[in-house]
């Protein structure tokens, strides 16, 4: 019995879309209907989050910690006091089982301590330690000047641009999954509102 022969793909032939612009264009052959704009904004996104992400892993990799142990110090020390768990995690936007691991790393080096909430015993708080506060400020002078070294193609007023627009894109995020949560639940009660406000059982 003959083995199939396996088709060989021919890389080269591949049009190079090393440009955002024409990974838009070719999106925008498959489906009509794409602005492009909103898929060129994601992709300009992501691309500099992975390449400053990318950059900062390897500079405090240099100090034994990853970019999220760094960032729980110097949140620590903005807050200025003891902070809870969930608090902190709000603060570093990623979820409280996410810091566990990295919060035992940053206690056995001796740059923070975990305290009992006595407001509440059921959670612990995270707190700065003297090594800790000793260790930031070493180090955080470097990191603030080479930050605006990397930024230096920026005026200050196109930073506080860029903030603004974060924020409004943060905002539209959230708007629209909280209608789509919205939807998702009244889609479960398989009930709605007919324009005069009356309720209707939702129809197949």
């Amino acid at each position: 019995m003959k083995s199939a022969k396996k088709k060989s793909i021919d890389v080269s032939a591949a049009p190079k879309l090393n440009r955002l612009s024409d990974q838009v264009a070719a999106s925008a052959i498959h489906y009509r209907t794409l602005d492009g704009s909103a898929l060129w904004a994601l992709l300009a996104l992501y691309r500099s989050f992975a390449i400053l992400d990318r950059d900062q892993a390897l500079e405090v990799s240099a100090l034994g910690l990853t970019p999220l142990q760094f960032n729980i110090l110097t949140t620590l020390q903005r807050t200025r006091q003891p902070t809870t768990m969930g608090a902190l995690a709000s603060m570093l936007v990623v979820k409280p089982n996410n810091l566990s691991g990295n919060i035992n790393k940053l206690a056995e080096k001796g740059l923070l301590r975990r305290e009992l909430n006595v407001a509440d015993q059921r959670s612990l708080l995270a707190v700065l330690t003297r090594q800790g506060e000793a260790f930031l400020k070493k180090h955080l002078p470097g990191h603030w000047e080479r930050l605006e070294r990397l930024m230096s193609g920026l005026t200050k007023g196109q930073r506080l641009q860029m903030v603004s627009l974060l924020n409004q894109l943060n905002a539209s995020i959230e708007h629209e999954q909280e209608r789509e949560r919205d939807a998702v639940v009244a889609k479960k009660k398989g009930r709605t509102r007919s324009p005069a406000g009356s309720l209707e059982l939702a129809k197949a």
